[in-house]
Order: C-alpha cells, then sequence, then structure tokens
C-alpha cells in the first residue's frame, strides 16, 4: 500500500496462567524467553505470540502454541475488549478498536481455551496507526505562500505535508511538521500559482495514507488595474446623443476597471451618461456621491465602495471622490475626479483650486492610502506657469505618463479638434496622477487612431486616456513565520522508523 508504514515484530509478551495455582508447575526456558507453564500430569501447554502487523483497519496477530483452540481479544480493557474471536488457527485478523490511548496504544491477548477453559494466556500491548486526516482548509493565502489547517487525527504525534503541482502526483520529498501542531505556514511559493496540499499522519506505528487534496491559488505580487479618464463634453460640445453611444462603445472596449468622466452632464444628460456608460464586460457601476457632471465608475468584479462625495474646489468648480477597496489585496484607495478651470490666464485659479482639492482629499485620507487623481486639469508641464504640476508633485504625486514602463501615443495632444490628423504636440491637458504606493506598467491614450490619422468619428474635444496600475500587496500579508520542518520522502522504507530524527 503505497505511503503506509506497516510494522511486523516479534513482541516480547509475558506469560499469565489463569488456571488453578495448585495444576501448575513452572521451569526455565532454555532460550531465556519467559517461564514455560506446565499443567501437571499433562503434556506440557505452549504459546508464544511471534507477529503483530497493523493496518489501517485491522490488527493481525500470529502465534505458535500446541493449543486446539485460541480466544483473541483486543482493547483498551481487556476486561471489558472491543474485539474478540475464536480460531483454531494460529493467526488472527481483528479490526482496529475504536479506543485507545493517545498514541494508539491497545492491548490485545491470546489465550489457550479447552472445552471453554483457559489453559494458557499470552498478553502485550500493540500501537495503531493514526487515523487519516481530513481535507485540510486554507486560512491564507500570498504571493509566496500560505496557511492551512486541518482536524487533529487520531493516535498522531505530528504530520507530513506533500506540497505539489497536480492533484494526482506526489512530490518525491514531503515535509515533516518539526513541532507538531495541526496547521502548515509556508513561504516557499512562487506568485500566481496552483498548488495541491495533503496531509498524512505520523504516529508510533508508523504514518497514515495522505488524506483528500486542497487546491491553493497564490495572488499576484501586485493587484494590476486600469484607471481611465475621458473629458467627454457632454453639453458645451453638440450633438452628444449621436456621440455617447460610440464613446461607452469605446470605454467599454478598453475594459478599463476605473473610469472617471468630466463635463458628463448635470440633471438634463446626467442620466443618458449613467446609462451609456455602466455595464460593460467589467459591469461598470457608478459610484455613489458623485454628480455635477464629475462621475467616477468602477468595476463592481473587482472593487467594493466604502465612501464616496464630492467637494467644491472655487470657481464653481467641483471635484468627485470614492474610496473603494480591492477585492484581491483587501486594500482601499481613493479616486478623484478632478476638472480644473480652463483659460490661459486662469493659471492663479487653478493653483487655489489644487490648493483646495489636496485639502479636502487630506480631510477624507488621514491614513494616507494610495491615491489616484484623474481629470482634465487645464495644465500641464508642457505650459509656461503650469501652477498645477507644483501642488501635485509636492504633495507626492506623479503623473502616470511620465513614470509609465510602456507608453502609447503618448506623441499626440490629449486635445481633439474635428478633423482627420492627430495633434502631435504631446500637450497633456488631461492627467492621471498616482501616489507612490503605485507602480504604473503602462499609460495609453485612445484616439481613434490608425498611425496619425483618425480612422473613427469625432467624440469628444479631448481623447480617453488610461493607465494600468499596481497596487502592491502591504508586507504583512506575507507568510512571516513558516512552519519548522524536515523533510522526509514520500515514499517511506518500512523498516525506518517514522519517528522525527533532528
Amino acid at each position: 500500500m503505497p505511503g503506509l508504514f506497516r510494522t511486523s515484530c516479534l513482541v516480547g509478551a509475558g506469560l499469565v496462567l489463569t488456571a488453578a495455582a495448585g495444576l501448575l508447575a513452572a521451569t526455565t526456558d532454555p532460550e531465556g524467553n519467559g517461564p514455560v507453564v506446565a499443567f501437571a500430569g499433562l503434556e506440557t501447554p505452549y504459546l508464544k505470540v511471534t507477529s503483530v502487523d497493523v493496518d489501517p483497519s485491522a490488527v493481525s496477530l500470529a502465534w505458535a502454541g500446541n493449543g486446539t483452540q485460541y480466544r483473541v481479544s483486543l482493547g483498551d480493557d481487556l476486561a471489558r475488549p472491543d474485539r474478540t474471536i475464536l480460531t483454531s488457527e494460529p493467526q488472527a485478523v481483528l479490526p482496529a478498536p475504536k479506543a485507545a490511548d493517545p498514541k494508539g496504544r491497545v492491548s490485545y491477548r491470546v489465550e489457550a481455551v479447552d472445552q471453554g477453559a483457559t489453559e494458557l494466556a499470552v498478553e502485550g500491548t500493540v500501537t495503531l496507526l493514526p487515523d487519516v486526516p481530513r481535507k485540510p482548509k486554507v486560512k491564507a493565502t500570498a504571493p509566496d505562500g500560505a496557511v492551512v489547517k486541518w482536524r487533529k487525527a487520531d493516535y498522531a504525534t505530528t504530520y507530513d505535508v506533500a506540497v505539489s503541482k497536480k492533484r494526482n502526483q506526489l512530490p518525491t520529498k514531503v515535509r515533516r511538521l518539526a513541532k507538531g501542531g495541526t496547521a502548515f505556514a509556508t513561504s516557499s511559493l512562487k506568485p500566481e500559482q496552483t498548488y495541491y496540499v495533503r496531509v498524512r499522519a505520523v504516529g508510533d506505528a508508523g504514518v497514515s495514507e495522505f488524506g483528500p487534496p486542497t487546491k491553493i491559488t497564490t495572488p499576484p505580487v501586485a493587484s494590476e488595474f486600469s484607471i481611465g479618464s475621458w473629458n467627454i463634453c457632454a453639453e458645451a460640445c453638440k450633438g452628444f446623443g449621436g456621440r455617447v453611444g460610440d464613446q461607452a462603445a469605446q470605454v467599454h472596449a478598453s475594459k478599463v476597471d476605473i473610469m472617471t468622466l468630466q463635463e458628463a452632464g448635470g440633471q438634463r444628460v446626467g442620466p443618458t451618461t449613467r446609462a451609456a456608460f455602466s455595464g460593460g464586460p467589467n459591469e461598470l457601476v457608478m459610484a455613489e456621491g458623485g454628480g455635477n457632471s464629475r462621475y467616477i465608475l468602477y468595476s463592481s468584479q473587482k472593487f467594493e465602495q466604502l465612501a464616496g462625495g464630492r467637494w467644491s474646489i472655487g470657481h464653481g468648480r467641483w471635484a468627485t471622490w470614492a474610496r473603494l477597496v480591492d477585492q484581491e489585496t483587501e486594500r482601499p484607495f481613493v479616486v478623484v475626479s478632478v476638472h480644473l478651470l480652463s483659460g490661459h490666464n486662469a493659471t492663479g485659479k487653478r493653483a487655489d483650486e489644487m490648493r483646495s482639492l489636496m485639502g479636502s482629499l487630506a480631510s477624507v485620507n488621514p491614513d494616507g492610502d494610495p491615491v489616484v487623481m484623474a481629470g482634465d486639469f487645464n495644465s500641464g508641464t508642457h505650459r509656461r506657469g503650469d501652477t498645477v504640476g507644483p501642488i501635485v508633485r509636492a504633495n507626492g504625486l506623479r503623473d502616470s505618463v511620465e513614470v509609465a514602463e510602456e507608453t502609447e501615443n503618448a506623441q499626440v495632444n490629449t486635445g481633439s479638434r474635428r478633423g482627420d490628423k492627430a495633434i502631435m504636440s504631446a500637450d497633456h491637458v488631461d492627467h492621471v496622477y498616482v501616489s507612490d504606493d503605485w507602480a504604473v506598467p503602462s499609460w495609453r491614450q485612445f484616439a481613434n487612431l490608425n498611425g496619425t490619422t483618425y480612422v473613427g468619428p469625432w467624440l469628444s474635444d479631448h481623447n480617453m486616456i488610461a493607465a494600468t496600475v499596481a497596487l502592491p500587496r502591504e508586507e504583512e500579508e506575507l507568510v512571516k513565520e513558516p512552519t519548522a520542518i524536515v523533510t522526509v520522502p514520500a515514499e517511506l522504507d518500512p523498516d525506518i522508523s517514522p519517528r522525527l530524527v533532528d
């Protein structure tokens, strides 16, 4: 039986006489195996257990004797044994008893009987194999490992844990818990991989079979998703009803996970905006608390909203914010949709709006959660007298297009004009700013572009942009205290003791 440690040993058990003492005479066994008991006037009776064999469900005994019939009993209390059989053969197989001491030890008795009376009896103890553990439960996963727990198996002193990449295949080496217990923590796994973990019990008599496997999939080191921004010019530009369908189609086709909109319509066309942009492959839903033509939509598959609202930032301008929690890392973060005042002569006013915005953001983010601030800032590093950039950088935010590992169409102006040519000035007034918590694998501008030529309908006086961002897991999510183990072969030699060897 694979993975099963079986015992077969000569048991040195004492001899117990249960007949009347006056009928007995004792001599010494010349081989030194204890007293030989003889009945007066009868042929010398002989009884000796020669082997005991244990498997998960039964105990087998064999003996040598000159009796005509034998009674075999097994249990933790031989006065009330769990198992008893009568046989004329010098061997017996009994089902394993239900009760034993914590280490699995039970008593046995082999009696030579004649017409119901005991002539000679041999008693001893045998240690049962531990039970097969149940399927372990996953208590935590991390990019570098996992924690699993299971119920205690009867007669187990410690456990072996097998970690494999295939459900039906064991590794050549398994991990034995050096200090026992019913939990296993490891930090030796790799991110975004699937593993199967199964457990067997180790006891004084040997090891059980492995129990059923538990599937573990480790998460990525960081949760990666995309955040878009678009001034869709719902009311200031004509023909919104004819454009909104194509705008929403572009958003859904991009598969962004969070979308911030500006100039998205108030009471007049706001319902149209909400209806058109909601749904899609990522099941976008409108964040609560938005309005005044600044909206935030997020994937209901990946995030939950914890809070949200809007701030007046001066000069009739508003900003919408939402606190979301990433379901994969369980980390909260804040998203802000912004539209600052336009005009080349409004640099001072935009600075005032930004200072007000940063103050409002600080008031709802006292714990310093990661921040994404996206929208139409009507300013950029390309412009002389840029007052927005210094304030953004002073507050620990970076422009995603400047720090992205890869960019697409970064040379195109995020402003759009009617015609068949893109504006190749790299003039960005639309930005996705991120705090230092984020990595930025990529940034992209969607402009219906084929090279530098528009091939689709004119959708807005701004182009849609999106940044792919990565939110690393917090340090405490890693497995910091792996279980102490020693490695042993998955297939044990039956002659090797199962006990832990340092």
